[in-house]
C-alpha cells in the first residue's frame, strides 16, 4: 500500500509515551504525522511526518489537518492534549470517542464527585471554595486535608495541609493551577494504597478489563504521594465487583459513553472504596500493553481504529469481563529525588529479561529533579508480566537490583522501592 493509499492519521503530542502509538499506527497501515511544539520530540522521529506546532494552536492545527487531508486526530496520555484532540474532530468533523460533556466530568473534580453521589459511588468527604477562604472556613477544617485545583492533572497544584496557614498557602497554589479558578479541599486519607480499574467500553457495553493495586509512596509531608507500583490483580478484587462494579458501570452508562477507555483510582480505608479520580483516555501505565500480552487485544489499536471511523468488532473483550487477567503482573515506575542524573546503569539487562514486556523512559542523563510532588520525578515506568506471583517479585527484585541511577553528587537517586511483604500489610 502507498502512502496515498494509507488513512492518515494526525497524532497531537511527541512526548516517549507516544513513541508505541506512533509505532502500533504504523504498524496497522496508517500514515502518521506528529505535531509537537518541541522540535526534538522523540515520537516524531518514529512517524512519516512531523511539525513544530502547538497542539493548543487549534485554528492552526486544524489548517494543517485540512492540508493533509487527514482521516482522524489521535492522542493518548495527557488530558490537555484529550481536549485539544476533541476541540479540533469537532471543528473538522472528524469522529472522536469522547464528547466535550463527557471530558467536562472526568476534568473537574467537583462535577464527578457530584455524579459519583448521584450512582451512589462513595467519594471521599469535601470543602468546595469558590473564591477567598476565610478564617470561619478554615476553623470548619479537620485536619490533615489534601487541597488541590478541581480541574489539574499529574498531581500539579496539589497540597497535603496540617494546620491553617499551609492550607491558605495550598489553596493561592491550587489556584494557580486552575483554569476555571476553583480548589477543592478533601479530607487526606494518608495511607499508602489505593485501587485503580480500568474499564472498557465497546459499542456501549461496559466491561471491567483489570483490577490493580495502587501503591505509592509519600515523599514529604506536603506533598502528595507517587505511584510506585501497579499490580494486577488487586487483592481487593473480588471485594470490589461485589460492592461497586455495578454502580460505576450504570455510571459510565449514564454519561452517555458509548467507546473507549476509562481509568478509575480510588483510595481503600478500613475496607472501603472511596472513588476520587476518573480518567477517559488511555493511561500513563499503558495498561492495554499488559492486557495484549495476556490476551492479544490491543486497545490501543481499538482506540486508533475509533479514531478514523473504522469498526471495533475485533478487539471484543467480553471474554475477559471482570479482570480476568490470567497472569499475575506490575507496573512499576522508577521515583526519583532531588539531583541531576549523571549516569543511568542496568537498562540493557532489563530489556533482556521476558517478564520485562515494555518500557517507557522519559527522564535520561543531564535531566534536573525535583521533588514537587508531581509526575516529573518520574525516571520511567516498567511493565511486568509473570507466570506466577512468585517469578512477578523475583524480577521486580532483580530489576531494583540491576538498575542504578546515579546524581552528580554519586548518589542514588532512586527515593523509593517497592516490598510487596510491607505491600501486603498496608492493603489488608
Amino acid at each position: 500500500m502507498t502512502d496515498t493509499q494509507k488513512k492518515r492519521l494526525l497524532i497531537l503530542g511527541g512526548s516517549h509515551h507516544m513513541v508505541n502509538v506512533v509505532e502500533t499506527a504504523k504498524e496497522m497501515g496508517f500514515y502518521t504525522i506528529v505535531i509537537d511544539k518541541e522540535a526534538g520530540s522523540p515520537a516524531k522521529s518514529y512517524a512519516d511526518k512531523s511539525c513544530d506546532i502547538s497542539t493548543a494552536e487549534i485554528e492552526e492545527v486544524a489548517e494543517l489537518a485540512r492540508e493533509e487531508r487527514v482521516d482522524g486526530i489521535f492522542t493518548a496520555f495527557e488530558d490537555v492534549n484529550t481536549w485539544n484532540a476533541q476541540a479540533l474532530c469537532e471543528k473538522l468533523g472528524l469522529p472522536f470517542y469522547a464528547t466535550k460533556e463527557q471530558l467536562e466530568i472526568c476534568s473537574n473534580k467537583d462535577q464527578f464527585k457530584e455524579y459519583c453521589r448521584a450512582y451512589q459511588v462513595p467519594v471521599i468527604e469535601e470543602y468546595l471554595f469558590v473564591g477567598d477562604m476565610d478564617a470561619g472556613t478554615l476553623a470548619d477544617l479537620d485536619f490533615p486535608v489534601i487541597v488541590k485545583p478541581v480541574d489539574s492533572y499529574a498531581s500539579q497544584g496539589i497540597t497535603v495541609c496540617y494546620n491553617q496557614e499551609e492550607v491558605s498557602d495550598g489553596y493561592q497554589k491550587a489556584l494557580g493551577f486552575s483554569k476555571s479558578g476553583k480548589v477543592i479541599v478533601e479530607r487526606f486519607i494518608d495511607n499508602s494504597y489505593g485501587v485503580q480499574m480500568f474499564y472498557t467500553i465497546q459499542n456501549k457495553e461496559v466491561l471491567l478489563a483489570a483490577v490493580a493495586d495502587r501503591h505509592v509512596h509519600k515523599q514529604s509531608k506536603e506533598h502528595p504521594p507517587l505511584p510506585i507500583a501497579m499490580v494486577f490483580p488487586s487483592r481487593h478484587q473480588d471485594q470490589f465487583i461485589e460492592t461497586l462494579d455495578q454502580p460505576i458501570r450504570k455510571m459510565i452508562q449514564g454519561m452517555g459513553i458509548e467507546n473507549g477507555v476509562v481509568f478509575i483510582q480510588s483510595l481503600f480505608e478500613r475496607g472501603s472504596f472511596y472513588i476520587y479520580e476518573m480518567g477517559f483516555r488511555l493511561s500513563g501505565e499503558q495498561h492495554y500493553r499488559i492486557i495484549e500480552h495476556q490476551t492479544g487485544i490491543n486497545l490501543l489499536g481499538m482506540m486508533l481504529d475509533l479514531a478514523v471511523g473504522e469498526p471495533i468488532d475485533q478487539y471484543d473483550m467480553a471474554e475477559y469481563d471482570n479482570g480476568g487477567l490470567p497472569q499475575p503482573s506490575c507496573n512499576l515506575p522508577i521515583l526519583l529525588g532531588n539531583g541531576t542524573i549523571a549516569e543511568i546503569k542496568g537498562l540493557e539487562k532489563i530489556a533482556e529479561m521476558p517478564e520485562v514486556i515494555s518500557q517507557v523512559l522519559t527522564r535520561g542523563v543531564g535531566d534536573k529533579i525535583e521533588v514537587t510532588g508531581s509526575y516529573g520525578q518520574m525516571f520511567g515506568r516498567f511493565n511486568i508480566v509473570a507466570d506466577t506471583e512468585e517469578k512477578l517479585w523475583q524480577t521486580v527484585n532483580a530489576l531494583y537490583e540491576g538498575l542504578q541511577i546515579l546524581s552528580t553528587e554519586g548518589e542514588d537517586m532512586i527515593v523509593a522501592r517497592f516490598s510487596p511483604v510491607e505491600a501486603q500489610k498496608q492493603s489488608s
